[in-house]
């Protein structure tokens, strides 16, 4: 049978905070306590046992809390910090089994434990293992090996050890005895239940699942049906990533500061680009060298930002610095990157995402100190127009400002050149750029310029004609004057895409534009 194991590091928020106070110095058996904001009225979220015993509970103000506890230490615990916590815990849990799922609830995992009797001696073995592992990192865990999924986490919430169940039945008399308390349920429906007397999922058990439906919705019918097993899902695993590498070789060994920064920025870009992929940011970055002279490697060293960050610049200010402390016997031919990313939110990735490479500030100066010289006309761009002709489907307005490009979605009714059949397959992959002359130039008749190989129609320096589509037929403006023009998208030798036109009325030829 499959075996469920239940990872629960009980009060995640507050281990980490715990954990986050302790690098200062050792808090003993100090009251410490998570708020929601870091003010008068802020709510007690989560307490640690001294702060229980001294009377500071859940959802009590953190005044009244200090009142009662003088000597309380209180903390806010943001969710980015809960999601790199988190991605810490999992990146261990993967070390142990390749099936993970992280619950919806903060600090529960449930990774596969089928098939690990011959990795280790036995499941007790492997979770005590695990537990330790998890120890090393700053998080005490409890770790239920059993057969189902609620019977694991119910067991999980409940003890703050270890437990392997040998059967189903041994499993399902254990989880009969867990107080309702031990889960995370409603606060309201859990009070509930202990006024009618109800304390233990056995007592749940025992009222019909369709009054609680009536009474208490579907939430209280769902808790019902993973207590007596009449609900199954299975593991739903994440998927391991492997961790992010570069790595350059240097040339000559390289012992100067400013060079090893800018080797380091060349292989950092690719790696940020990889974690904002991820949805993450980077959270540590590693740094191996490898030194001349077979003298070893010198590292790994191991530099974390304040926060997850994608900010470049911040990150090299943070190598550069420890760069600076670094004593080499030998030059540098080898470095080595890994990064650790971490769970950020969208802000940051748009911010990274949308940067851009020009300062468009330093732009707007510029254009402001050109209108004050040649005027407000001087600087204008170009805007779509209702018209027939092509001269006439576009228009110039002032610009004020600049702003960063955005690329429409093609319709169907927006102008696509068709190419001729002997366009070069580079000329027909990349992005064409029509550039239409603001007067059209008139172009030499074919009967006057031809010779053995084809039509010179820019004279002998741009070569003749080799292929032509068209014609395409523009006609209108019978109102003002009758055009009429048959448009041609002709190639020459050297590789120029012209677009030309034949007006019928007047019987001449002209280039109206040519696309690069």
């Amino acid at each position: 049978m499959d075996r469920w194991a239940c990872v629960s590091v009980a009060a995640l928020p507050l281990q980490i905070l715990v954990r986050k106070t302790r690098n200062l110095r050792d808090l003993g058996d100090l009251p410490i306590a998570v708020v929601d904001e870091d003010k008068p009225q802020g709510k007690l979220l989560w307490v640690n046992d001294a702060a229980f015993r001294a009377g500071a509970l859940p959802g009590y103000s953190y005044a009244v809390a200090l009142s009662l506890v003088p000597g309380l230490r209180a903390g806010v615990v943001a969710n980015l910090e809960i999601a790199t916590a988190t991605e810490e815990i999992k990146s261990v849990l993967w070390e142990f089994s390749p099936k993970l799922e992280a619950a919806d609830e903060a600090g529960v995992f449930w990774v596969d434990a089928s098939g690990l009797s011959l990795l280790y001696a036995s499941l007790d073995a492997w979770a005590s293992t695990l537990r330790a592992r998890l120890l090393d990192l700053g998080f005490s865990a409890s770790v239920v090996v059993g057969f189902s999924r609620f019977g694991s986490y119910a067991m999980a919430r409940s003890i703050r050890e270890q437990r392997v169940f040998e059967d189903t039945d041994e499993e399902r008399e254990a989880v009969a005895r867990v107080p309702l308390v031990c889960l995370d349920i409603e606060p309201e429906f859990r009070d509930v239940l202990r006024k009618l007397g109800i304390h233990t999922v056995r007592a749940l058990l025992q009222l019909p699942v369709y009054g609680l439906l009536v009474r208490f919705g579907k939430t209280a019918q769902r808790l019902h049906e993973l207590a007596a097993g009449e609900l199954f899902a299975p593991l739903d695993a994440s998927v391991w990533q492997a961790p992010l590498r570069e790595r350059a070789l240097l040339d000559d060994a390289e012992r100067d500061s400013t060079r090893l920064l800018f080797v380091i920025k060349r292989l950092l870009d690719p790696l940020l680009s990889q974690l904002a992929l991820r949805a993450q940011a980077l959270a540590s970055l590693t740094i191996t060298c490898k030194l001349d002279r077979k003298q070893g490697t010198f590292g790994p060293d191991t530099l974390r930002p304040a926060v997850p960050s994608l900010d470049v610049l911040q990150l090299l200010d943070l190598v550069r610095l420890r760069i600076e402390t670094w004593t080499l016997a030998t030059g540098i031919i080898e470095i080595e990157l890994e990064a650790t990313g971490a769970a950020t939110n969208v802000e940051q990735l748009r911010v990274f995402v949308e940067q851009p490479r020009r300062d468009l500030a330093a732009g707007n100066r510029a254009l402001a100190r050109l209108r004050a010289e040649l005027g407000d006309q001087a600087v204008v761009r170009a805007v779509l127009c209702d018209g027939q002709l092509p001269e006439a489907s576009f228009g110039w307005q002032p610009m004020n400002e600049l702003k960063i490009p955005r690329h429409p979605q093609p319709s169907a009714a927006s102008f696509e050149p068709v190419l001729p059949d002997g366009a070069s397959a580079s000329l027909r992959r990349r992005p064409l750029v029509r550039r239409i002359l603001r007067k059209p130039e008139q172009l030499h008749a074919p009967g006057r310029h031809l010779r053995d190989d084809g039509w010179l129609i820019r004279g002998v320096d741009h070569g003749p004609v080799t292929h032509s589509a068209g014609p395409y037929v523009v006609s209108g403006g019978w109102w003002v004057r009758d055009v009429h023009r048959e448009y041609q998208y002709v190639m020459t030798r050297r590789g120029e895409l012209l677009w030309m036109y034949q007006d019928k009325r007047r019987r001449r030829l002209y280039l109206h534009g040519e696309f690069e």
